[in-house]
């Protein structure tokens, strides 16, 4: 469908909408004083507090209510949270999360490579994947921007932002806390204490998290339980304000992950090593149970982090200036079991410290009524080293063998961004926005070598810049009811593969990934606010879209496999979003979000198949590039990289429908208290968890839901809750290791629990 056609039918949506009468224009029908009306929701999406259905952005806003309706414990418990939205576990790393919006996402744990959705804490970016899924606990919301962010962030993205900001002090002494009790050794403990020290003046609170579970999987070998989950968190913060046009906060952070990796699931074909080789094939989804694994022990993840995070507000006649600093220090420890059998075929230890430090610098107008702005600069800097050690048993009996590879990269970036808004009229603005991206990566490894050697040293460096342009246009017809349009220009760094197993990938960088996105939108409120419709329409053409794969090596290569990442010519994005809330009776809210997505590469010429042997040069079918990788033999053949055509595909993660109804009924009681119901039911079409037609999982349909008492005084809550409760079972993510193995990771099971919640 050409853009101008788009364009059309999303014109015809807003025609649709704009003969529904809204709020007060046909007289007050007097449903506001009898059933309530929707509340307001705030958004930060461009740096201001504003009401979210006067920001001309595709976003949804999770307050720290709704979250405590559905129960999560961390992002990646929050599977499908808002329209064309997935978190996904990476494989065994049950610390890490995948993110998906509008069918871009990214599943490499690698810190060389930059997640296209971005994760900001407090206003301060997340550089690496396997520290990103954040605990929820005293957290004030959650605001999901979909779509391409960057004039108005730290870091530039191709396809959306998570935005957590966690509760600040309230200038009162208050306790507040929960006690969850569950099924599989669920016992987690939250608490938090606000502590006033100087009135107006000084505030602290400090934020306590433990969470444990024995795991959701037993082992078939000695009946163990897998899985388990030991995180401890804590988050202090002080508050000062000299003052009434300066505050300062400082937030730091602690947070310890003592757990074990996600147990995976064999599902090796007759063609892989594990299976042909040594006899251990896999069995499809479902023909088995998933939740009994063939392994004794589960590896551990030993992660510790901390950090501090430092923020300035200074009001002054023209504005607010805004200052944001971080430093992050994360020390990480894995070991896993990726061939998910009881054999020493495969295993692997990762030692990886990272640290990060960032420093943002804005200012908001305030002092003018035809147009307001927001600019800054923003300075960010990341280094790592990883040390991989992978014990291989390839060829049975031999015994097992220790590869030993080193990687490091230190990554700088600096940009200047800025968005201004002119107010043609009381109804009419006019947006215009840039920004100006520098990338530098120093990148090194030391190639898999028989421990305690490698291979020779390899030193690239690589630097990209970008400048990217927004444009956009908001029409407010009425108080309540508010359409936009807007065009952006998102961007991505190119990086070097982490896990390259030969010199040829080390040296060979991958480009940037940009994108164009438009969008139309209508937000509106209808029937005395108790109907919200808010609905986006998106068209995002990316260039040198960039895809990862683990591919084959050549026989005789240290490892017999490495993980390249390469760029995807091309890859069109359309659909549409619409997130519909009413209060259809007194106490009765609903709450429907539905997207579509039809996502598709125009063209994708790579290498997804990994060296392989040719007796004579061969040539690409896409007119990509061709590498040799190896010195010629006797017979003149030799290994070579090859770019093929792969258009063919379907893009990974990028369901073409999916939607969530959820529905709350709040009952008073005659004592004061309260008895809330929730439900929520989620269903996601078919999609493909990697590039290879072998990743398919089937449509998925998710079944959660609550009871809640609470007290008169609103001070104790009681919950029971369900999960899944209807036990769909799916494939969350799957490894696909050529030649050696396949494995599949899912989902967690049915499960229930009692929460014990309370504000003092």
């Amino acid at each position: 469908m050409k853009l101008r056609t788009w364009l059309t039918v999303s014109a015809g949506f807003l025609l649709v909408f704009l003969h529904i009468p809204a709020s007060g224009e046909d007289g007050d029908t007097g449903l506001e004083s009898r059933y309530g009306v929707i509340e307001e929701v705030i958004s930060t999406a461009r740096k201001r507090s504003e009401p979210l259905q006067d920001t001309p952005v595709a976003s949804t806003v999770l307050g720290g209510e709704t979250l405590d309706l559905l129960f999560h414990n961390d992002l990646k418990s929050i599977a499908f949270p808002a329209p064309n939205v997935n978190i996904a576990t990476v494989s065994a790393f049950s610390n890490a999360i995948s993110l998906s919006i509008r069918g871009i996402s990214n599943a490499d744990i690698d810190s060389t490579v930059d997640p296209p959705v971005a994760v900001f804490v407090d206003g301060v970016y997340i550089a690496r994947p396997v520290a990103s899924s954040m605990d929820l606990f005293d957290v004030e919301q959650i605001e999901v921007l979909r779509g391409p962010q960057g004039t108005l962030f730290g870091r530039n993205t191709s396809a959306g932002a998570i935005q957590i900001r966690t509760r600040r002090p309230s200038g009162e002494f208050e306790t507040r806390g929960k006690v969850t009790v569950g099924e599989y050794g669920r016992t987690d403990f939250r608490a938090a204490v606000d502590i006033p020290i100087i009135r107006d003046k000084v505030n602290a609170k400090v934020a306590v998290l433990s969470q444990n579970m024995d795991g959701y999987y037993e082992s078939a070998i000695n009946g163990r339980d897998l899985g388990e989950e030991d995180i401890l968190a804590v988050r202090p913060i002080i508050e000062f304000t000299p003052t009434e046009n300066l505050d300062i906060t400082l937030i730091g952070e602690y947070h310890r992950n003592k757990s074990e990796p996600r147990p995976q699931q064999n599902e090796s074909p007759a063609a892989r090593v594990l299976c042909a080789r040594h006899g251990f094939c896999g069995f499809p989804l479902g023909d088995g149970d998933e939740y009994e694994v063939q392994a004794d022990d589960a590896g551990f993840i030993d992660a510790e982090i901390w950090g501090l995070t430092g923020e300035l507000n200074w009001h002054n006649d023209a504005g607010i200036v805004t200052l944001v600093a971080n430093y992050r220090d994360t020390d990480e420890d894995v070991v896993y079991d990726p061939d998910a059998v009881l054999y020493p075929m495969f295993l692997v230890d990762r030692q990886q410290p990272h640290k990060q430090w960032s420093a943002e610098l804005r200012f908001a107008s305030t002092a003018w009524d035809r147009f307001d702005f927001t600019t800054g600069i923003n300075i960010f800097h990341q280094e790592y080293d990883l040390e991989r050690n992978t014990f291989l048993a390839i060829l049975a009996p031999t015994p097992v063998g220790r590869n030993l590879s080193l990687t490091g990269q230190e990554h700088d970036a600096y940009s200047i961004f800025g968005e201004l808004n002119y107010h043609v009229t009381d109804d009419l603005t006019v947006t215009v926005g840039a920004r100006f991206s520098d990338e530098e990566k120093d990148f090194y490894q030391f190639p898999f070598g028989p421990f305690p050697t490698t291979g020779a040293r390899i030193d690239v460096d690589e630097s990209w810049n970008d400048f990217g342009p927004k444009f956009g246009l908001q029409y407010r017809f009425n108080d309540n009811l508010m359409s936009y349009f807007s065009y952006q220009k998102g961007f991505k760094s190119g990086g070097f593969n982490g896990r390259c197993g030969q010199t040829a990938t080390c040296l060979r960088p991958f480009d940037p990934e940009e994108v164009d996105g438009y969008e139309l939108g209508l937000k509106a409120d209808f029937l005395d606010r108790r109907l919200r419709t808010n609905l986006a329409l998106f068209w995002s053409e990316y260039s040198d879209l960039q895809r990862g794969a683990i591919v084959p090596l050549p026989p005789g290569a240290a490892n017999p496999q490495e993980t390249v990442t390469d760029n995807a010519a091309g890859a069109t994005m359309r659909g549409v979003e619409l997130e519909v809330t009413a209060i259809l009776a007194e106490g009765l809210q609903v709450d429907v979000a539905v997207g579509y997505l039809d996502a598709e590469y125009d063209d994708f010429c790579a290498d997804i198949n990994g060296a392989q042997t040719f007796a004579s040069m061969p040539a690409s079918n896409c007119g990509g590039s061709v590498t040799r990788t190896s010195d010629f033999d006797a017979s003149g053949a030799a290994a070579y990289l090859v770019d093929e055509d792969n258009s063919r595909f379907d893009i990974a993660r990028a369901p073409e429908l999916n939607y969530s109804i959820n529905a709350t009924y709040n009952l008073r009681m005659n004592n004061g208290g309260s008895l809330t119901f929730n439900a929520r039911y989620v269903w996601v079409d078919e999609l493909f968890t990697d590039v290879s037609e072998a990743s398919l999982r089937e449509d998925v349909g998710l079944l959660n839901a609550s009871v809640s008492y609470e007290g008169a005084d609103g001070r104790f809550r009681v919950s029971v809750y369900g999960k899944n409760i209807t036990d769909e079972v799916y494939a969350d993510s799957r490894t696909l290791v050529p030649p050696l193995f396949d494995t599949r990771a899912v989902n967690p099971p049915e499960r229930y629990g009692v929460e014990f919640a309370w504000t003092l």
